[in-house]
């Protein structure tokens, strides 16, 4: 076993000063504590080609960044390296995403342009009243040729009393 306490200070200090990748440093640190690639991801609850990608510093097979943080740090943290220092070197080698542009939108716009709900509401409440108006016209009409000729007889001030009907005498 060649994994003992003082192992880990040369990759410590090796972790940020030289040049090596991350994942090549996650590499050296698992062989040390004689670690397979099987326990490490048994170990984070990841799958075996995250971390064969992190070790590989494949970074189009790993997921958004953030994420990648959290799987460095917890394997630093598995092989006793500073992850402090292993993020720092991962913010500077990580791909940046390109910066996002505007595009002209290809959307084509409908020769027909179909009625919202709230037009086609309207349009079924003034059908409506229409049609209340055109069979109510008549009654209206008829209704107002009746007050017209009441009011031609009538005088103010007057009662008009409904015409005596003679009624036949049943003993003469």
């Amino acid at each position: 076993m060649n994994a003992g306490p003082g192992s880990h200070t040369g990759n410590q200090d090796s972790g940020g000063g030289d040049n090596s990748t991350i994942g090549t440093q996650l590499r050296a640190a698992r062989k040390q504590c004689n670690l397979g690639v099987e326990q490490v991801a048994r170990e984070l609850h990841l799958d075996r080609a995250i971390i064969e990608a992190l070790e590989d510093d494949n970074q189009a097979a790993l997921p958004a960044a953030i994420f990648v943080q959290g799987y460095v740090r917890s394997y630093a943290r598995l092989v006793g390296l500073q992850a402090d220092e292993l993020l720092r070197s991962y913010d500077e080698q990580a791909l940046q995403p390109p910066p996002l542009s505007v595009i002209g939108s290809s959307r084509r716009v409908p020769r027909y342009r179909l009625f919202t709900t709230r037009q086609l509401r309207n349009v079924v409440l003034v059908i409506l009243a229409a049609i209340l108006v055109w069979m109510a016209y008549p009654l209206v009409e008829r209704f107002i040729e009746d007050r017209a000729d009441m009011g031609d007889n009538r005088v103010p001030g007057q009662l008009e009393l409904p015409p005596v009907m003679d009624a036949p005498r049943p003993f003469e």
